[in-house]
């Protein structure tokens, strides 16, 4: 399909998913190294009060993972870390850092789950530093043996985040602004604290049910998540800020070809059938759309995709609404690139 033809379509189909009500949010779809489409549909503040826009900022959620593994590299390359020690020697503080390395905290091979628990919704409002979301997980047991299986979870990845402090001399929020965002010109990405306000931001809607019997319930999800992000979550960016993430790390601004190729290969089973996990990437090969690279995010009130094919497209859709609203486009998305 040539790219004019591709546009098109793409107009059309989201043209139809949010008549539907069914997409709200941003999509750029790039050939070649160069944006062909940048468009938004539906609302950054409901009911109908502010659309969203090219430039709108979204919840990424584990999108954000790409974005630590990538500074983890960079001190790696610096020789700041090794990836087959004990984090121990590093800090002998942190959760089981007798046992676990580097590598497996990458791969979600360390043991750890998740952190969304009761002192999560407790201490929500106040989850501001990396120590924060550390004692919400420091007492609770591994799932299994260090290295033994592959379990995708978000708390590892806050240990990544502590080990980023450690050793840079920096906070994890400061470090990502500086070494990250910046040396890729994200201006409109960081870890914002929402409780203070943030232009051009879109408010995540959900009908799913945590907190509350009323499941099917449009709501805000601005009182379910914590005020800021963590390193394996909850970051806010843009399409183009992403599609410029991708870019730097192609031209190796942020780390070199060595440890980037260690990050798109895999090293550890994913949990579904043709996809793969590397450092902080997923790698996905179904047989049809190729080789693919890049990661995915969930929230309640937000669902975000950002990847690379090696048909030569990159395709970042990301939504104010619950899954499957980005997940259907990008799949759409990426049937049309075959066909």
């Amino acid at each position: 399909m040539i790219d004019d033809e591709l546009i098109q379509k793409v107009h059309t189909f989201l043209d139809e998913q949010e008549s539907a009500d069914k997409f709200s949010g941003a999509l750029l779809v790039a050939h070649k190294n160069h944006p062909i489409l940048t468009t938004a549909r539906g609302y950054a503040i409901r009911p109908e009060l502010l659309h969203n826009q090219p430039d709108t900022k979204f919840n990424i959620a584990s999108v954000t993972k790409m974005f630590t593994a990538i500074a983890i590299m960079q001190l790696v390359e610096k020789e700041k870390l090794e990836l087959h020690v004990p984090i121990s020697i590093y800090d002998a503080s942190l959760p089981y850092a007798d046992q676990i390395t580097v590598h497996q905290l990458l791969t979600h091979t360390a043991g750890f789950d998740s952190y969304w628990n009761d002192a999560y919704r407790a201490a929500r409002s106040e989850l501001r530093t990396i120590n924060g979301y550390l004692k919400l997980f420091a007492d609770t047991p591994l799932l299994f043996s260090p290295g033994t299986r592959h379990h995708y979870g978000n708390a590892g990845y806050v240990v990544l985040g502590a080990l980023i402090e450690q050793v840079s001399g920096l906070s994890y929020y400061e470090y990502m602004k500086s070494e990250i965002f910046q040396v890729a010109g994200m201006k409109d990405t960081d870890f914002y604290e929402m409780d203070v306000p943030i232009a051009n931001c879109a408010i995540g809607y959900t009908r799913e049910n945590w907190f509350t019997p009323k499941a099917g319930q449009l709501r805000s999800n601005q009182f379910i998540y914590a005020v800021k992000g963590s390193p394996s979550e909850h970051c806010f960016s843009t399409v183009q800020d992403l599609f410029l993430f991708f870019q730097a790390l192609q031209n190796q601004r942020l780390v070199g070809r060595l440890h980037l190729e260690l990050c798109f290969i895999p090293h550890a089973t994913g949990e579904q059938a043709g996809v793969s996990y590397g450092y902080g990437f997923h790698i996905l090969d179904d047989g049809e759309h190729g080789h693919v690279i890049g990661h995915g995010g969930r929230a309640l009130g937000g669902d975000a995709f950002a990847l690379m094919y090696d048909l030569g497209y990159t395709v970042i859709v990301l939504a104010n609404y619950d899954r499957p609203s980005a997940r259907t486009v990008l799949n759409r998305i990426a049937d049309m690139l075959i066909e």
